[in-house]
């Protein structure tokens, strides 16, 4: 009898055990996602060994979560330690509540082969959520050497459309096929601590471009691809840049702005405390000659170059080759709201006006003897030019730096830019 209870003791003891460590790797591999307000993809099926097709179970997860009958979690969870592939997928709102949450913790990876991107033009896409935050310190790897050199109309890793209230932070992006991230139609927008790579040679592989958007604020980040590190494009104002390290890369550009003879407009663009690191352009303002539009009110200060090869420059005149399909990047279509033009806004072909910018605390050195670069239309003109403790020396030793003005009118203080009339402030 003794031995018969020592038995089922035993059992019991073991039972429990394998109870206990049951639950155990059942938390572990949700990543703790017992605790309330999370909603974890591996909930819905999603495998995380990088080659399973996850696409099914996330967007099961997302109408879970967006259309709240997840038992009120607001919170989509992607686990630490897993790897999850993804074919094109869109996250589309609106959702019940007013904020909702993507934390990625762990990997998601773009498949193994190409698409048809004129139909699927995005990897990643959000369309229409109000108060959607995606953070988490985990990577997105958007494949894009399957892409560069082999296909010409590639895809953008990640975009977010209509999504007012934007928080978008401590994140990894590699290697999209074309731009990292897009921003369009919202607007009170906040980016933080990203950090984007790509190959300096991987054509158009902007790390954040801009379009139609008001009131963003990006900051705090490290931005190392082979196109624009940040790229404003038309219908955006109030955009603030801080804090940006950029480099491999084209600089931090205003447009390019007009293509196609397209009414284009940016102003109230204030670019703060930045360091360009051989980049092959700075700060930029690039426009086509046959659009119309302005590019005003538009700011750079306190910024760090180190051998950029054109630090500083206006171009009125700028012509893509077409590296992409053959269109300049403002051209895409889905980058803008679908807005219809005023008949008075419809491209006039006399060119974007550029106006009223201000160049303050710049320094460094530039990789080229032409260090600032004022190319203004003969018609146009730029206007409002001002320049103020502008100095920049040469990266080679021995060479000496000098600016270039065509067609632009304005100022300078403490400036070696001898080219536009001298202002004392």
């Amino acid at each position: 009898m003794k031995s018969l209870l020592s038995l089922v003791f035993l059992c019991l003891f073991r039972i429990n055990k394998l109870g206990f460590c049951l639950a155990e790797e059942a938390r572990k591999a949700n990543n703790g996602v017992g605790s309330p307000g999370f909603t974890s993809v591996t909930s819905f099926g999603a495998i995380g060994d990088g080659k399973t097709d996850d696409t099914k179970a996330f967007l099961k997860a997302w109408e879970a979560v967006c259309k709240g009958g997840s038992r009120g979690n607001t919170k989509i969870l992607v686990p630490q330690w897993k790897t999850f592939m993804l074919k094109p997928l869109a996250f589309v709102g609106p959702c019940t509540s007013s904020s909702i949450s993507f934390m990625i913790k762990g990997n998601l990876v773009a498949p193994s082969y190409t698409w048809y991107a004129g139909r699927y033009p995005t990897w990643i896409h959000f369309d229409s959520i109000n108060g959607l935050v995606v953070t988490g310190g985990g990577t997105i790897d958007g494949r894009g050497s399957l892409w560069w050199g082999h296909v010409n109309n590639r895809p953008s890793a990640m975009k977010f459309n209509n999504c007012n209230g934007l928080r978008i932070s401590n994140l990894r992006h590699l290697n999209s096929p074309r731009s990292h991230v897009g921003l369009s139609c919202s607007k009170n927008i906040e980016v933080s601590d990203l950090n984007m790579t790509a190959p300096g040679d991987s054509p158009n592989t902007d790390g954040i471009d801009i379009s139609n958007c008001k009131k963003v604020n990006i900051h705090d980040s490290v931005i190392a691809t082979g196109d624009d590190c940040i790229a404003i494009n038309s219908g955006s104002s109030d955009i603030n840049i801080t804090g940006i390290f950029c480099g491999p890369g084209h600089g931090i550009s205003v447009g390019s702005l007009g293509v196609n003879g397209d009414f284009a407009t940016v102003e109230e663009v204030r670019v703060k405390n930045c360091t360009f690191t051989h980049t092959q352009n700075g700060v930029r303002i690039k426009t086509y000659q046959n659009g119309s539009g302005y590019a005003r009110k538009i700011s750079f200060m306190d910024i760090n170059m180190v051998a950029s090869e054109n630090p500083i420059i206006i171009d009125q005149s700028y012509h893509n080759g077409g590296t992409n399909g053959g269109k300049g990047k403002s051209s895409n279509r889905y980058q803008n709201c679908h807005l219809a033009k005023p008949k008075s806004q419809t491209g006039n072909g006399k060119g974007v006006k550029v106006s009223d910018v201000r160049y303050t605390r710049i320094h460094g050195s530039s990789a080229s003897d032409q260090a600032i670069t004022l190319n203004c239309d003969a018609d146009l003109g730029c206007v409002g030019i001002v320049m103020d403790n502008v100095n920049m020396n040469s990266a080679t030793t021995g060479h000496k730096v000098f600016a270039s003005c065509k067609n632009a009118h304005g100022s300078f203080y403490d400036s070696k830019v001898t080219c536009l009339k001298k202002y004392y402030l």
